[in-house]
């Protein structure tokens, strides 16, 4: 046997292996079911889950009344140019 023939022979093999593992990845690929990926909130920001609770007394309504609105003065038309003769 010479070098070139197991060399050869070598190469052969290989891509047979190959073959198989990208056979092997399709079929897990496309039969593999999809779970959802959850995280946690507390990955993302950190905040203290201490909330302070303050009671405050009833405070009284205020009422804003609406303000009057100034109307602007219509605007004069422009005058057309006359034309010349």
């Amino acid at each position: 046997m010479t070098f070139k023939k197991i060399c050869k022979i070598i190469a052969v093999i290989a891509a047979l292996c190959a073959l198989a593992a990208a056979a092997y990845y399709a079929v897990k690929k496309l039969t593999d079911k999809d779970e959802p990926e959850y995280f946690d909130d507390n990955d993302f920001f950190e905040c203290d889950n201490d909330l302070e609770i303050v009671e405050v007394e009833d405070e009284p309504e205020v009422i804003e009344e609406p303000k009057e609105e100034k109307k602007a003065a219509p605007k004069k038309k422009a005058t057309p140019k006359k034309k010349a003769e």
